[in-house]
This record gives C-alpha cells, structure tokens and sequence, in this order.
C-alpha cells in the first residue's frame, strides 16, 4: 500500500507538469542582449542602444486599431525585428511621437520566448510550452496562435519547425 501513493504521486506530478499554464504578461517578454523587452514598453534611445547596432530601420505605415491609424517603424536587428509604434498614444497621455514597441520578431535560434521556445525548434515544442493554441494556413506558412487580452504570440511553423515568432499588440 505504502508503494502505491508514491507512484501515484509521481504519475500525478507529470500529469500536472505536461499541461500548458495559460499565457500571462510575462509570455511578452523576452530577453535580447541581456536586455529585458516587453510588449509595450516604451522605445526611445536607451533601449535602441541596449539592442546592439541596427541594421536598418524603415517606415511600414498606419495601421487602423479601432477608430484610430498609428504610425509603425521597423527597426532590424541581427536575429530579431522590433516593431515600435504611437499606440494609444492619447489614452498615455503623451505626445503623438511617442513610441512604444508594438511588435517583436525573432528569427533567430539564439533567442527564444520565456518559455524556452527559439526558432528551430519543432512544432510539438510549441505546443508542449503553449498549448494546441488557433492554427491558421494562409500564404504558404503555417501558424499557431495565442493570445491574451490584447497582446498575441505567433508561430510561424512552416516545414515542421518554428521559423519566426511573432509578439505583437493587437490590432481591433
């Protein structure tokens, strides 16, 4: 008798252990450089220069969220895009230049989500980490979806493996 608890104990935990937790803020986090970003935090020059060099950067344009159009700026990186934008700007009370990082891609296999999800990993990590999560097949690529509230994470899980991830604010 004494044998079966500590067993079913042991069963128990890795039941536990293999179900998904649900996203929170901080699955909009990721480390780059030793630099803590997070979906909407402010961008300005302390953290471009935390990055490392910029390979480019570009105006993608407006974008409707809701009622409103905000102006996105990509800003490329070796391994990683960020997205930075005037969201809410108003409801922040600051001025119409104010930015803050509306997006986050990463390509490379060097960084990965908080959860220890990289590019190249396989799909199953995916969704050993996040959950079966919304699928989407458009363009050629596939996709696994998540969100919270209104923050999303994306894998692009074209072939099999997690080719870019996207982290991004979403857009009504």
């Amino acid at each position: 008798m004494r044998r079966i608890f500590p067993v079913f104990a042991l069963l128990f935990g890795f039941s536990a252990q293999a179900s998904p937790t649900p996203l929170t803020e901080n699955d909009f986090t990721v480390e780059i450089n030793n630099q803590a970003i997070t979906l909407g935090q402010e961008w300005d020059r302390h953290l471009m220069a935390a990055l490392g060099k910029q390979a480019s950067e570009d105006f993608v344009g407006e974008v409707p969220f809701g009622d409103e159009n905000y102006k996105f700026y990509r800003h490329i990186y070796a391994g990683f895009d960020i997205y930075s934008a005037n969201i809410d700007w108003q409801q922040r009370g600051k001025s119409i230049d104010s930015y803050v990082i509306g997006q986050i891609t990463l390509h490379s296999p060097a960084l990965h989500t908080a959860r220890g999800v990289a590019p190249g990993d396989a799909t199953q990590r995916v969704i050993e980490h996040y959950g079966a999560g919304e699928t989407d097949n458009s363009d050629g690529q596939q996709w696994i979806m998540y969100s919270l509230e209104r923050k999303n994470i994306a894998f692009d899980v074209t072939g099999g493996s997690v080719q870019a991830i996207n982290i991004s604010v979403e857009n009504d």
